[in-house]
């Protein structure tokens, strides 16, 4: 069975849940990008006392957030097409991606543990109104 068919088959949900997962996926990948640039530029890896050079590793930092976010979705893009509906294929749709990647794991790690709580809500609900017929 493809990748395909299996969306197909998948609930609103679960599909929400398996999108919510390659933007993980991307994060992830982002985040670690950044940090190999990070060790190897010492000035990115180490905060600094004066707020105004701090305020620039942090805008620096961001700055390559986003173009790994980027990166990494164009790079991915063949992968996931078969998930994400064909809108979401374009250009701008991954250059999007991208910016959503680069906002961090932590983030999505938190927003698919509510799209996940709300499936296994779902999941009770279906299953109290199974146990309620005769």
């Amino acid at each position: 069975m493809q990748l395909s068919e299996l969306v197909a088959k998948m609930t609103p949900v679960e599909f929400l849940a398996a999108i919510l997962g390659v933007l993980v996926a991307l994060s992830v990948a982002s985040e670690r990008i950044v940090e190999v640039i990070k060790g190897v530029i010492p000035f990115l890896n180490q905060q600094n006392s004066d707020e105004k050079k701090e305020g620039l590793r942090r805008s620096i930092l961001q700055a390559m957030a986003v173009c790994s976010g980027i990166i990494s979705a164009l790079l991915a893009k063949p992968a996931v097409t078969e998930i994400l509906p064909s809108g979401w294929n374009s250009l701008p749709a991954i250059f999007a991606l991208g910016f959503l990647a680069s906002g961090g794991s932590g983030l999505w790690n938190g927003i698919l543990s509510c799209v996940l709580n709300i499936k296994n809500l779902k999941k009770e609900e279906v299953m109290q109104l199974k146990g309620k017929r005769p």
